[in-house]
């Protein structure tokens, strides 16, 4: 194959590569304030809380994830450690693709693009990867897996694994979650929430 050859694939490939802008992490100065506001003035719910590790350096925070979406875990994940007196930051720019095929062949690209790399994360709900940008902000490309489980969680993944162990890793995790269930059955609970929450909006 000629090197002309090779750019062209290369280039069909990018081409359908069409991750869409998921979900927004923000570091808050009044963690409170802002779920309140969120969920007061867009009808958004709390999809999850607690302590998770945020970031390449692991600092335990507290946060939420707050969704409008019965789709998405979250579309928000609002986090505590913004500092008064600081400029507005984001803990992280998230993009979805659609499948787990997908994030491995992005994977393969970081690799071999030398893409600066923060993490890679199994959540059981989904695959993350965690990039640098040109300017240090941290983005996030991501696949949903079938499972709804209990977040924050993130354990190591390793995406030159197979799909199937992959799959396997996350199955196990799973089982360790009382509260893990099949996703539909979680996008159907969170659509019955999101229901409530416009009529409360709306009266």
């Amino acid at each position: 194959m000629s090197v002309t050859d090779s750019a062209a694939n290369d280039s069909a490939t990018r081409t359908e590569f069409n991750p869409r802008l998921a979900h927004l992490g923000i570091f808050c100065k009044d963690l409170d304030a802002m779920i309140e506001f969120y969920c007061r003035e867009f009808g958004m719910i709390i999809s999850d809380a607690g302590l998770g590790k945020s970031g390449k350096a692991g600092i335990q925070r507290r946060g939420a994830f707050l969704t409008g979406d019965a789709t998405e875990h979250h579309q928000l994940a609002l986090i505590e450690g913004r500092e008064e007196g600081t400029p507005p930051t984001t803990a992280q720019i998230s993009f979805l693709v659609p499948n787990l095929n997908e994030l491995r062949a992005f994977w393969r690209h970081v690799v071999k693009t030398g893409i600066p790399v923060q993490v890679v994360k199994n959540h059981g709900n989904a695959w993350s990867i965690y990039i640098d940008d040109p300017d240090g902000n941290m983005l996030e490309i991501y696949t949903h897996s079938e499972w709804y489980s209990t977040q924050p969680l993130g354990e190591p993944l390793n995406l030159d694994d197979s799909e199937e162990e992959i799959l396997r890793q996350t199955n196990e995790l799973i089982k360790q979650d009382p509260n893990a269930r099949p996703r539909v059955e979680w996008m159907a609970e969170q659509e019955a929430k999101l229901k409530a929450a416009r009529v409360a909006l709306a009266s």
